[in-house]
C-alpha cells in the first residue's frame, strides 16, 4: 500500500524515505503536500504486528500539511486548553491540558459517525454479546480526503478490538483491501481506526464518558470536546496496544448488536419525551375553597410563566393524583416559584410556606399558648390546610431535623392523619396538597429518610432558568437594564462554566442578576458588581479577581 498524505513523526525528526519499486524509486511526479513513499527492502522481515503506546506516540504524530484537528474548533495539536479543563490525574510538569491531531481527529470522526448512525451514512460499529471484542467500520468523508486528512486511496477503514490486541485495514473505492503490513502504515492513517474503535470501547464500558459523548454528539462544544480527549487520554495514557493490519472483511456481526439499532431506540424515546401535549390545565372547581382558602391563591406578576413541563403535574395535584411533590435543583432555579405557578394555574391556595432552616421545630403542627387565664391549644396553619384544604410548602426540607418531619409519614399515607399533641387525630382533607423544595446540591448527599421520600407522587427537577426566561424577568423588573442584558447574561455564564467546571462551593443565580441590575442604576455596572457580584466569591479572592477579569471584558456604558 502507498500512502501519499504527508506527514511525520515529530519523535523522530524526520521524514520517511521513498518507497522503491524493484529496486529504483517509483515513477511520477511527486505531488506537493504529499509524503514521499517508504523505502522498503526485498529482504526485509514484513511486520504484519506491532507492539505500541499508541497514546503516548499520538502526541509525537502530526501532518506535514496541517496542525489543525481537523473539524475540531480551530483547536491545534499541542493547543494548551487548560482554560477548558484540568484532569486530576493529569501529571504535566507544566499543569496544562494539551491535545493531539490523532485522537483529536478520531473523536470528531467517531462523532461524526454516531451522529449519522440513525441512517448509517458512515458508518457503525457492533458489540459482540459477552462485550468482549468491537468491529467497527466507517466509510471516510470525501472531504477528508481532499483536505489531506487521510491518505487520497483511503475510502474505508475496519477495525476489531479483542482486549488490548486490535487488528485494521484500509479499503479503496472498490472495497479492494490495500494490501501492505504494519511497516508501511505510517502512524496518522493507523492510529485514526485504532483511536476509534477505542473509543467504541470508551462508551460501552464507562457509563460517565457516554453520557458526555451523547451531550457531544446532540450538541458540539469546544468544552465537552476538551473533556472527551483529555479523559480518554488520561484513562489509557499507560497503556499497550498489539497492532495488526490484515483483511478483516468480510466479519460476521450475526451474534452482534449494532450501535445504530439501540441509538434507533434512544433516539425515538428522547424524541418521544421532547414532544409536549398542550393539554388545558383543568383547574380545582371554585367551590372546592372557602372565599377566604381562595385569598391564599398566588398571584405571580406576568413575567413569570409556567413551564410546559408542569402542566402534567397541574393536572395530576387538581386531580388528586399526586398529594406530595418535590422540587429539587440548583440554588436560583424557581423551586418555590415553581410550587406557587402550579397552585396559581389550578386554584389551589398555598396557606404556609415554611423555610425548614429556620421555622421548622417541634410546634409545627400547634402548640399551648396562654388565653385569658387558660393554656389552650392553637393549630398551625399547617393543621389548618390538613383539616380543611389547601396546599404547604416546606422549604428545603432536606435541612430539616428527622424528628420534626415525622408527622408526614402519618400524613402522606393513604390513609393520611396527624396526632396533635393535645390528642386530637385529624384526618387529611381530599383537598389538601403538600409541596417540597430541596438543593440540588443537597440532593443525594444528605437525603430524606427514605420512607418520607417514597410518599412523594411526584419528583421533579428544577434546571436552570433558560435564557429567556431570565432576560423577560430581569426586563420586566429592570427595564432599565434592556440595552445591557445580554452582557449581563455573558458575565451570568462566564461565572457559571468557572463554578461548575472547578466545582466550587458558590452560587450565582439569577436574583443576583437583578440585584445587581437594581444597584447599577444609581452606581453603575462596575461598581454595583463590588456589591452584588463579587459577594458571590465569598471572600475567595482569587475568584473575586476572576470576576472582575470577566466583568471587564465588556463596555458596560449602553
Amino acid at each position: 500500500m502507498q500512502f501519499t498524505g504527508r506527514c511525520r513523526v515529530i519523535a523522530k525528526g524526520k521524514r520517511n524515505s521513498s518507497l522503491r519499486k524493484n529496486g529504483k524509486p517509483a515513477d511520477g511526479p511527486k505531488k506537493p503536500g504529499l509524503i514521499p513513499k517508504k523505502v522498503v527492502s526485498r529482504m526485509a522481515a514484513v511486520r504484519i504486528s506491532e507492539t505500541l503506546n499508541v497514546f503516548r506516540t499520538a502526541y509525537k504524530v502530526v501532518r506535514e500539511n496541517s496542525k489543525e484537528i481537523y473539524k475540531a474548533f480551530g483547536f491545534k495539536h499541542l493547543s494548551d486548553v487548560t482554560q477548558y479543563y484540568v484532569h486530576p490525574d493529569n501529571q504535566s510538569l507544566s499543569g496544562t491540558t494539551t491535545l493531539c491531531q490523532p485522537i483529536g481527529e478520531a473523536l470528531i470522526l467517531f462523532t461524526t459517525m454516531l451522529r449519522d448512525s440513525a441512517g448509517r451514512q458512515i458508518g457503525d460499529y457492533y458489540v459482540s454479546q459477552d462485550r468482549r471484542t468491537i468491529f467497527l467500520e466507517v466509510e471516510v468523508p470525501e472531504d477528508y480526503r481532499l483536505n489531506g486528512v487521510v491518505e487520497p486511496q483511503i475510502h474505508k477503514y475496519c477495525a476489531v478490538l479483542t482486549g488490548n490486541q486490535v487488528s485494521l485495514s484500509a479499503y479503496d473505492r472498490n472495497d479492494s483491501w490495500i494490501k501492505g503490513d504494519m511497516a508501511h502504515l505510517h502512524p496518522l492513517y493507523k492510529l485514526l481506526p485504532v483511536f476509534m474503535v477505542l473509543l467504541a470501547r470508551e462508551i460501552e464500558t464507562v457509563p460517565d464518558y457516554r453520557t458526555m459523548m451523547d451531550t457531544f454528539v446532540e450538541k458540539p462544544v469546544a468544552d465537552v470536546f476538551v473533556n472527551l480527549h483529555e479523559d480518554f487520554y488520561q484513562a489509557h495514557k499507560m497503556d499497550s496496544y498489539t497492532l495488526r493490519y490484515e483483511d478483516i472483511l468480510p466479519f460476521d456481526t450475526t451474534e452482534f448488536t449494532a450501535y445504530s439499532i439501540g441509538n434507533r431506540i434512544v433516539r425515538e424515546n428522547k424524541q418521544q419525551a421532547k414532544q409536549t401535549v398542550e393539554m388545558p390545565i383543568v383547574p380545582f372547581a371554585e367551590d372546592s375553597f372557602t372565599e377566604e382558602q381562595r385569598s391564599y391563591i398566588p398571584h405571580l406578576p406576568e413575567e413569570f410563566v409556567l413551564p410546559s413541563n408542569l402542566r402534567s403535574i397541574c393536572n395530576a395535584v387538581a386531580a388528586a393524583d399526586m398529594l406530595a411533590v418535590l422540587f429539587h435543583g440548583p440554588a436560583g432555579t424557581g423551586k418555590t416559584m415553581s410550587c406557587k405557578l402550579v397552585c396559581q394555574n389550578i386554584g389551589l391556595p398555598i396557606m404556609e410556606t415554611i423555610n425548614c432552616t429556620e421555622n421548622l421545630d417541634e410546634f409545627v403542627l400547634g402548640k399551648y399558648i396562654p388565653v385569658d387565664d387558660r393554656i389552650v391549644f392553637q393549630e398551625s396553619f399547617v393543621t389548618r390546610a390538613i383539616r380543611e384544604g389547601g396546599a404547604v410548602v416546606f422549604e428545603e426540607i432536606n435541612f430539616a431535623k428527622p424528628q420534626y418531619l415525622a408527622f408526614l409519614n402519618s400524613l402522606l399515607d393513604d390513609n393520611g392523619f396527624v396526632r396533635l399533641d393535645n390528642g386530637d387525630v385529624v384526618k387529611r382533607h381530599p383537598n389538601f396538597r403538600f409541596f417540597a423544595t430541596m438543593n440540588l446540591g443537597y440532593f443525594g448527599t444528605k437525603e430524606l429518610n427514605q420512607a418520607l421520600y417514597n410518599r412523594f407522587n411526584g419528583i421533579v427537577e428544577i434546571a436552570a432558568l433558560p435564557d429567556d426566561a431570565i432576560k423577560r424577568m430581569l426586563i420586566t423588573r429592570v427595564p432599565e437594564c434592556k440595552p445591557l442584558v445580554g452582557k449581563i447574561l455573558g458575565v451570568y455564564h462566564k461565572l457559571k462554566k468557572k463554578i461548575e467546571s472547578e466545582e466550587l462551593d458558590v452560587v450565582i443565580s439569577p436574583r443576583n442578576l437583578e440585584n445587581w441590575a437594581r444597584l447599577a442604576k444609581y452606581d453603575g455596572y462596575i461598581r454595583a458588581a463590588e456589591k452584588t457580584i463579587i459577594p458571590v466569591a465569598k471572600c475567595d479572592r482569587t475568584l473575586e479577581d476572576t470576576i472582575r477579569g470577566i466583568l471587564m471584558l465588556y463596555r458596560w456604558n449602553a
